[in-house]
């Protein structure tokens, strides 16, 4: 179940990744007040997965 998780939020993290530095390349300078909400709730979704999978990560053991 941890592996599913963790490939899960990699795999949602690059398609956030991949949209917001679409957002930040193309779109800028055309965002108004509400697509920089848009914009920031996207960076913290990114950052939510990143912190899952990086929570559910296997664990190297130092024998």
């Amino acid at each position: 179940m941890k592996k599913y998780l963790f490939y899960g939020s990699i795999l949602i993290s690059v398609f956030l990744l991949i949209n917001i530095l679409s957002i930040l390349i193309s779109d800028f300078s055309r965002l108004t007040t509400y697509g920089f909400g848009y914009l920031t709730g996207k960076i913290i979704m990114l950052l939510i997965f990143l912190t899952l999978s990086f929570i559910v990560r296997k664990h190297k053991t130092v024998a």
